[in-house]
């Protein structure tokens, strides 16, 4: 059995019977081409889908494993179908963005200037609390990408 295989075989994909409870309740599916249950059944069936920009709209929200009456765990599939892929080199940019963010300033998607600028204005601070406000948290972050090397992992994939 190959890796992408070996990936959806942990989610117990061969006990699904194919009713879609899975992908209609995705949120994710409603807004892109994602549909986690044909995903996970292509990588089952050992077609490389570690490539594929769907792999990347699941917010692992779990919906599908919650609504499955089987209890396939698509999700776990998915999540290790990312990792796959990042090791292959598949990585989207607009995550490495988000990842570089959190890595350099404690926030993975900083507020524009009129975003802080309305949040002065309406007695809130001019960002939310977060990672970035504890310089000793995003010190505790930054060493944890360091030390697992997530950062060039994500670096050396390609956008």
């Amino acid at each position: 059995m190959n890796p992408i295989e070996e990936a959806a075989w942990a989610s117990d994909v061969e006990k699904c019977v194919q009713c879609g409870k899975c992908t209609a309740g995705c949120p994710s599916g409603r807004q892109s081409r994602l549909r986690t249950r044909a995903l996970v059944q292509m990588a089952y069936q050992g077609y490389d889908v570690t490539d594929l920009k769907e792999l990347w709209d699941c917010t692992t929200c779990y919906n599908c494993a919650e609504r499955c009456p089987k209890g396939v765990n698509t999700v776990d599939a998915i999540i290790k179908l990312r990792n796959l892929a990042v090791r292959r080199g598949n990585f989207p940019k607009v995550h490495l963005n988000a990842i570089e963010n959190l890595y350099n300033t404690g926030n993975g998607f900083p507020l524009s200037p009129e975003v802080a600028k309305i949040r002065s204005i309406i007695g809130l601070n001019k960002e939310p609390y977060d990672v970035s406000t504890d310089e000793e948290e995003l010190s505790k972050v930054k060493k944890l990408m360091d030390i697992t090397g997530f950062l060039k992992l994500v670096r050396g994939a390609d956008p």
